[in-house]
């Protein structure tokens, strides 16, 4: 959808928004899809290492969150900047506009295709591997309690 936008910039503001709203559900579809592979990466942690550390994986998880937002901030701010925005001033140059719409539809569609191939190509959980491994721990935990 951000691709979408930003291959037709002269859109309404009505379709601009309706555009970005669906490309807004398909991200927040995929940031609860991220949280079930914390899930899949604490089974797999204790398929690999035989024990279950919930609470480290969750933690590191939530670590690297943060510092992701602050990064992204940051580098947010920055990247603005690059492209010429002034905050000083009360009208944008249209290169720094042009910037801004780019950096809000162009940049996001490539960073989430980016993912997308790395989640493809490179995770190594796929849906029968964790099937697996679910059945692998809970019939290694009916051992453990016998």
């Amino acid at each position: 959808m951000y691709a979408v936008l930003y291959f037709l910039p002269h859109l309404t503001l009505t379709y601009f928004m309706v555009i970005s709203s669906l490309g807004t559900f398909g991200y927040a579809f995929f940031n609860l899809v991220i949280w079930a592979f914390v899930t899949d990466v604490i089974d797999y942690q204790e398929y690999l290492t035989g024990v279950r550390e919930d609470g480290t994986v969750y933690s590191i998880y939530s670590f690297a969150r943060k510092v992701g937002q602050a990064l992204a901030g940051g580098i947010g701010g920055f990247a603005i900047g690059f492209v010429g925005y002034n905050a000083a001033s009360k009208v944008q140059t249209e290169g720094a506009l042009s910037g801004i719409y780019t950096l809000g539809t162009f940049v996001p569609a490539i960073v989430l295709f980016v993912i997308f191939l790395l989640l493809v190509f490179f995770y190594p959980l796929n849906k029968q591997l964790t099937i697996r491994l679910a059945a692998d721990l809970e019939e290694k935990r009916k051992c453990l309690k016998s």
